[in-house]
């Protein structure tokens, strides 16, 4: 699996719970209205890993989430890079600026190798 994995920090006026809530509650069902079907079909993973404070939690942590989306293959990949970074894909980009801090985002295009541990 092709998979475009993001590491998101929250903007800074934003507490970890508004963040996750506008993530989860705001920004994916925008994603899921607006996203086209010939690319919606094209993915196969989509998830948010959001960091869980134990203890006392009086470190900040380097990122507020990981997120994953997951392709087919390359070709739904391409799907996505034409629709995200051109002018449809701009209501999700723009709304990103809700709540995170886009200055702190990293991404990276990954493949996925299960080794099959833990099973």
């Amino acid at each position: 699996m092709i998979k475009i994995v993001a590491l998101i920090k929250r903007r800074p006026d934003l507490t970890l719970a508004e963040f996750r809530e506008y993530y989860e509650h705001r920004h994916a069902p925008l994603f899921q209205r607006v996203i086209p079907a010939e690319v919606a079909d094209a993915i196969i993973h989509y998830v948010q890993n959001h960091t869980v404070v134990l203890g006392r939690g009086t470190t900040e942590t380097a990122y507020d989430c990981v997120t994953e989306i997951g392709f087919r293959d390359r070709a739904g990949l391409a799907a996505w890079n034409r629709w995200y970074l051109g002018d449809e894909g701009g209501v999700l980009r723009d709304d990103e600026e809700n709540f995170m801090d886009k200055s702190r985002r990293y991404a990276l295009v990954t493949e996925e190798s299960d080794l099959g541990v833990g099973r």
